[in-house]
């Protein structure tokens, strides 16, 4: 299927699928401070850790353009199915098989520390948006069940004691 050697060409994608596992690493780290960042409203340590993620992420991309560009110049068409084609084709050890199973599965793990993330960041949002609408006499648009548990709050202004 390719003009490459398969020997040659395994160690090249192993080289980018290993550099790739370091920068994923780096960005579970990276997610994992961000998040105690937020979670100890440090607004140093939550600057710190948004900058070393988005290093990481501009890396990991380009690490993937390059995977991607040299399994498609080796003639593997870009698409979902590439690099299992690429292991049929050179991967007789399943050296390339655990590499991209482990960035696959840091990949998961990122995804989940970045949404969990996010939910605290919103989660932050909302309750600065209600204790606002407390503040200035207005209702809060607070998601909250009424005193008998049923249904949304009436939306009538409640003093500052309340919040």
């Amino acid at each position: 299927m390719s003009n490459s050697e398969p020997d040659l060409f395994r160690t090249q994608v192993v080289d980018l699928l290993g550099t790739s596992v370091l920068h994923a690493l780096g960005l579970t780290e990276s997610l994992a401070a961000e998040k105690a960042a937020l979670e100890k409203q440090d607004i140093d340590a939550l600057n710190e850790a948004v900058a070393n993620k988005s290093r990481c992420v501009t890396e990991l991309q380009s690490l993937d353009g390059e995977r991607t560009t040299l399994c498609a110049d080796a003639g593997f068409e870009k698409g979902p199915d590439q690099m299992e084609k690429v292991m049929q084709w050179c991967d007789t050890d399943s050296i390339v098989a655990n590499c991209w199973n482990h960035l696959m599965q840091l990949a998961t793990e990122c995804n989940a520390l970045n949404m969990t993330n996010g939910a605290i960041i919103r989660a932050r949002q909302h309750q600065i948006q209600a204790n606002l609408s407390v503040l200035r006499g207005q209702p809060s648009e607070a998601d909250t069940y009424g005193r008998e548990a049923g249904g949304a709050a009436p939306k009538v202004p409640r003093s500052l004691a309340e919040a």
